[in-house]
C-alpha cells in the first residue's frame, strides 16, 4: 500500500493529516489526495480546499516553529543546497510575498515553513500568506475538477497563475500611488 492509499481510506481525516503532514515534510502535492477525493464525491470541492488550506496552515506553522527553534540544521538535511539558497534570498528580499507566490507555486511547502521560520520572518503574516495562497491553490484545483471537469496541473502552470498576481498587484499598487499623488496635487 503506497502512502497516497493509505491516508485516502480515511477521507476527509485523512486529506486533513496529510495536508499537516506534508507542509512541514517532503511529501508529494496535497494534489495527490485531492484529486482522487474529488472525483469520487465533487459535491464536497470547497469542503476539501479547506480542509487541505487548513491542514497545511496548521502544518506550515509546525515547520516554522521547528525551524525557528532548531535552524539550519534540519533544513540541510531534507532540501537541496541551492533550493536552500534561492528561498533565503526570496526570504529575505520579499518576504510575505515570496511565501504567497510561493503557495501557488510548485515549490514544496515544507520549504517554505522553515525558510519562513530560519528566516525569523514574523509568524502571523507568515502563517496568513501561507494559508491564503494554499487556500487559493485548492481551489483552483479542485473547481477545474468540479467545474471544468479538467485536471489542473498547478504545478505546470503555478509559475504563471503567480506572474498573473503578481501583475495584478504592482498594478493595483501603480494605481492607488497615482490616485494618492492626484490627491495631494488637488489639494495644493
Amino acid at each position: 500500500m503506497n502512502i497516497q492509499n493509505f491516508f485516502l481510506i480515511f477521507e476527509d481525516a485523512g486529506l486533513f493529516l496529510y495536508s499537516i503532514l506534508k507542509a512541514f515534510l517532503p511529501l508529494p502535492s496535497l494534489e495527490v489526495l485531492l484529486v482522487p477525493l474529488c472525483l469520487k464525491s465533487p459535491q464536497k470541492w470547497i469542503w476539501y480546499s479547506m480542509i487541505g488550506a487548513a491542514g497545511t496552515c496548521i502544518g506550515g506553522a509546525i515547520g516554522y516553529l521547528l525551524a525557528w527553534r532548531i535552524g539550519s540544521s534540519v533544513l540541510k538535511n531534507i532540501a537541496a543546497k541551492e533550493d536552500i539558497e534561492k528561498g533565503e534570498a526570496l526570504m529575505e528580499r520579499y518576504g510575505v510575498i515570496a511565501v504567497f507566490i510561493g503557495g501557488i507555486t510548485p515549490l514544496p511547502d515544507f520549504l517554505l515553513a522553515y525558510l519562513a521560520g530560519f528566516t525569523h520572518m514574523p509568524f502571523l503574516k507568515f502563517t496568513l500568506s501561507d494559508g491564503i495562497a494554499r487556500l487559493l491553490r485548492s481551489l483552483l484545483v479542485t473547481y477545474c475538477l468540479n467545474r471544468l471537469h479538467t485536471i489542473i496541473n498547478v504545478d505546470r502552470f503555478g509559475i504563471w497563475i503567480s506572474i498573473l498576481i503578481l501583475v495584478w498587484m504592482i498594478y493595483e499598487w501603480v494605481k492607488t500611488r497615482r490616485k494618492l499623488q492626484a490627491q495631494r496635487i488637488s489639494k495644493k
